[in-house]
């Protein structure tokens, strides 16, 4: 018998009783408080009326309905935040202020395109994950609440990691001791944004870059790094491709940038980081929405835990 699980699962059916009854006193006292607007006092029937109906329930069920009532509260949030960024009520490049990007090429164009300071996107054309640990002194002085790394391009084509298996390896040894550089910085792995076909027919292995990217995603997951998918992105937007069919046009990366923040604060509110303070309704509360998501504990994200032959972007 495992004495710990029932007496967790004990535990927690007091407390879920507990909550519901002192809702009950609780909505009962304002009713009689109020004594205000017939809108207020129903309002306040209904909810006593559903906690009341909880009582007789099993406490598994009453918790499964109160998370899918946050999940749904969640979801709609989300949608919220993601509007605001999309029309401009909340500007997302003002949220990069304690952020760090890194990359090869096209992380580049953060800087280059003049979203971002430079100091504050540490990239260069040809650049792999090899190439972080020569950031290292300058990541640990900016310590920023949030890394971004976008890299991938060059590592499939270049040839210093034979297999995906390989890359992964390193890949996570390097997540790692950025982890133990930076404890408090939360550290995001983008997806590995493919090639179109005519780069593909130039340089094939760029035709394993969904592969490789899944191999990576499967290992941020497993370590409890952050995520940002850029698939759907590319997907929806293939005419903000460059000629060269690799390199993304500026118009792209507004839409990227968007997304590394969504990312950011999907983990915030995967670790229950006060949902209520990220997204707001009005315009005066979309600055403190902007602050929320840039200064929000890096604890929330695990913050964590190379090499040539041809094309360099």
């Amino acid at each position: 018998m495992n004495l710990r699980g029932n007496g967790r699962f004990r535990s927690r059916r007091f407390v879920i009783v507990a909550v519901i009854a002192i809702g009950i006193v609780a909505a009962i006292i304002a009713a009689a408080a109020g004594g205000g607007r017939s809108k207020k006092t129903a309002e306040i029937k209904e909810g006593v009326a559903f906690l009341k109906a909880q009582e007789s329930k099993d406490p598994k069920a009453v918790e499964q309905v109160l998370t899918e009532q946050k999940k749904a509260k969640m979801q709609a949030e989300r949608a919220e935040m993601q509007k605001k960024l999309e029309d401009g009520t909340i500007d997302v490049w003002s949220l990069f202020g304690d952020s760090v990007i890194m990359g090869d090429s096209r992380a580049v164009g953060f800087y280059t395109f003049e979203f971002l300071p430079q100091s504050r996107v540490l990239a260069d054309a040809g650049n792999t994950i090899a190439n972080i640990k020569d950031h290292e002194d300058e990541l640990v002085q900016l310590n920023p609440a949030n890394l971004f790394l976008c890299y991938g391009l060059n590592d499939i084509s270049i040839g210093l990691w034979k297999t995906k298996e390989d890359y992964v390896k390193d890949y996570a040894s390097i997540l790692d001791e950025l982890h133990k550089k930076l404890p408090d910085t939360s550290i995001f792995v983008n997806s590995i944004i493919p090639a179109q076909q005519p780069a593909i027919d130039s340089t094939p292995a760029w035709g394993n870059i969904p592969e490789w990217s899944d191999a990576v995603h499967q290992m941020v997951k497993e370590k409890g790094f952050g995520w940002v998918d850029v698939d759907g992105l590319v997907s929806e937007h293939q005419d903000l491709y460059d000629p060269d069919s690799i390199h993304v046009q500026r118009d792209f990366y507004p839409l990227w940038a968007t997304q590394m923040m969504l990312s950011v604060y999907d983990e915030q509110q995967a670790q229950g980081d006060g949902s209520e303070d990220v997204v707001s309704s009005s315009d005066d509360d979309a600055a403190v929405s902007s602050e929320s998501i840039v200064s929000a504990s890096s604890e929330n994200v695990a913050s964590s835990s190379g090499k040539s032959s041809s094309t360099s972007s």
